[in-house]
């Protein structure tokens, strides 16, 4: 059977499809946001505000405005998501996940290794919280007091000696205690089973069968990938184990080969029931759209693939001191059909309600002399003005060609 080579431009759009940011949009609801959720297979947590919290930035560039506390219901009340390790995940994938839990609480490496002598040198500590939550429900971790003898937590970073958190930390890992709640902006804990129902179903699973799922699942979101980008998404399996996972789906046929144009010497691979995609997106079933992204969003979140498959040299800078900084504090790249044309620079002043740009930067090939892209960025930025809730946005430094576009409204 030929193998198909993908054009640059090919492989760039099935990543975008792949990341559900082409085509129709789902509705801005609870059904929407269950939509993404699964598609993408989780939501990455990070407590970051200077526009708005990253896992809301990945549904807005999807949906569009919405209601974030669609999202809580989701999580707390109709319990169809669950967080874990700093995702949210939908509460059906738990099965595979309760998984991966067991193998981190298994697993024969240093890290690991070194948890479970902790954990069991405290083991004290570990019992009364298993203890207090099974009589009062969900509580934070602050309300929990380290018993006499417990032993430092030992690490150079801020976690050295915080044990009762550490201590959660862990044990949520292993998959015994789960968030359950929120209060202000601390997490409510309780034992797993009484956040996503019983174990049970982990028992279903073999390695095998999980490391063949992983693989599956995280060429769904690449739309094509090499064994780096695929490692990348799995990184609880050992390469020897998706090098196997890999053949076996070849040989059965759930994956196929592929070149690609940008990297010849590569050996990648599709679903292959994703291959007729390959002429779709490179004709009329192609549907761009125009979005901003968080820095953390799926799409780009691996910097070196950012660079390869769309040429965009992508880094945060939040953690750069101010005045080494090129693009900003938390800057946003702009998507526009299959290209990442620039980078937006804004801060939300949520007293005021006035979403200031303090910049946009076009990248040196993107149409600055096009008007209509110059709209497209604009409505992007004032929708999510929109999902912010600013009745203004302000603009400090902006390409000229787009100029008009941009301040349409503002």
């Amino acid at each position: 059977m030929d193998v198909p080579t993908l054009s640059a431009e090919v492989a760039r759009r099935l990543a975008v499809r792949a990341a559900l940011l082409e085509g129709p949009r789902p509705s801005p609801d609870r059904n929407g946001i269950m939509e993404v959720v699964r598609g993408l297979g989780s939501l990455q947590i990070d407590p970051t505000r200077a526009v708005e919290r990253t896992h809301l930035l990945v549904l807005w560039s999807r949906l569009g405005p919405y209601d974030p506390r669609d999202l809580d219901r989701l999580r707390f009340e109709d319990r169809l998501l669950f967080e874990y390790a700093a995702f949210l995940r939908p509460t059906e994938s738990y099965p595979e996940q309760a998984f991966a839990m067991e193998r981190f609480a298994t697993r024969e490496g240093a890290w690991e290794r070194r948890v479970r002598d902790w954990m069991a040198e405290n083991d004290a500590l570990r019992q009364s919280i298993l203890k207090r939550l099974r009589a009062e429900g969900p509580l934070p971790s602050r309300v929990f007091v380290a018993p006499p003898g417990t032993t430092d937590w030992k690490s150079s970073g801020w976690t050295g000696g915080r044990n009762v958190p550490q201590m959660f930390e862990f044990m949520s890992r292993r998959g015994e205690i789960l968030v359950a709640g929120r209060e202000g902006g601390q997490r409510l804990w309780d034992l797993a089973e009484r956040v996503v129902g019983d174990l049970e179903p982990r028992k279903a699973l073999i390695p095998e069968r999980f490391a063949e799922a992983r693989v599956q699942a995280a060429l769904a979101r690449l739309g094509a990938g090499d064994l780096n980008e695929i490692r990348d998404r799995v990184p609880i399996l050992h390469t020897p184990d998706i090098r196997a996972a890999i053949d076996r789906l070849l040989a059965d046929g759930t994956l196929a080969r592929v070149k690609l144009e940008a990297q010849p010497e590569a050996e990648a691979y599709m679903l292959a029931s994703d291959l007729p995609l390959i002429d779709s997106v490179a004709g009329p079933g192609w549907e761009p759209r125009t979005t901003l992204l968080s820095p953390f969003d799926p799409l780009v979140r691996d910097r070196e693939r950012t660079e390869r498959l769309f040429g965009f040299h992508f880094r945060l800078e939040m953690y750069v001191p101010k005045e080494m900084r090129k693009f900003g504090f938390f800057v946003l790249p702009i998507l526009h059909g299959d290209r990442l044309i620039g980078r937006v620079d804004p801060k939300m002043d949520r007293k005021r309600r006035v979403l200031h740009v303090r910049a946009v930067h076009a990248e040196p090939d993107a149409p600055v002399d096009d008007p209509a892209v110059g709209h497209a960025v604009g409505d992007a930025i004032r929708e999510l003005g929109t999902f912010l809730r600013a009745e203004e946005v302000r603009y400090e430094s902006i390409p000229e060609g787009w100029r008009a576009g941009l301040e349409e409204g503002s």
